[in-house]
């Protein structure tokens, strides 16, 4: 018998839709007991769960499922978490550039660009997540507010440094690429790790 329990509340085994691990999600994420929550970790058969590969979850069919156990957080919960956590992702961000712009500076520009592509996958979903927190926690939103006024300015800043940054790979200008990364990207992303600890104070 399947056990399907979200924040410690169970759902009897008969509501929940899916022939596997996805759909079932997907379906516990309309359940009136998730109210618009998302989801933070999943215990699958008692171990955690985490994808691999992206929607892995389709190979996982519900026949091999006895027990699912899902723990959630608020919108609100999520996008403090990411103000708290964000400094340290931007680290990693930092880390990642700083052999990005060695690669591309020794001339192996192949490697360099397969690097800088998940780089760059990983900015966007950092901007994402800022641009939920932002709306979630109903922050920057006064033209008056100080805090709007340095997300503002960055946002436009980050901008214009990405449309430089994406001319540059147009031209194939590996060398004048790779001083924008280190000189104006990474000033840009150090920029956003100093802003992230005073908006999270405002969020509380």
């Amino acid at each position: 018998m399947e056990t399907f329990t979200v924040d410690g509340q169970s759902i009897m085994e008969n509501e929940i839709v899916g022939a596997n691990l996805e759909e079932i999600l997907l379906n516990l994420m309309e359940h009136p007991v998730t109210n618009g929550r998302i989801i933070k970790r999943i215990f699958l058969n008692g171990q955690p769960y985490v994808e691999d590969v992206p929607h892995a979850a389709l190979e996982v069919q519900r026949g091999t499922i006895e027990s699912l156990k899902l723990d959630t957080l608020t919108l609100e919960d999520m996008g403090l978490n990411f103000l708290k956590t964000g400094p340290a992702y931007l680290e990693t961000l930092l880390e990642a550039l700083g052999k990005i712009v060695e690669t591309f500076r020794l001339g192996d520009e192949q490697e360099a660009n397969e690097y800088f592509l998940n780089f760059l996958e990983a900015l966007h979903l950092l901007m994402t997540l800022l641009e939920q927190t932002r709306y979630v926690l109903g922050l920057w939103q006064g033209s008056d507010d100080e805090n709007s006024s340095s997300l503002n300015q960055y946002l436009d800043s980050l901008a214009q440094v990405l449309g430089t940054i994406l001319e540059l790979q147009e031209q194939k200008d590996w060398i004048y690429l790779a001083d924008v990364l280190e000189y104006e990207l990474q000033d840009s992303l150090r920029r956003l790790a100093a802003i992230l600890p005073t908006l999270c104070q405002r969020g509380h």
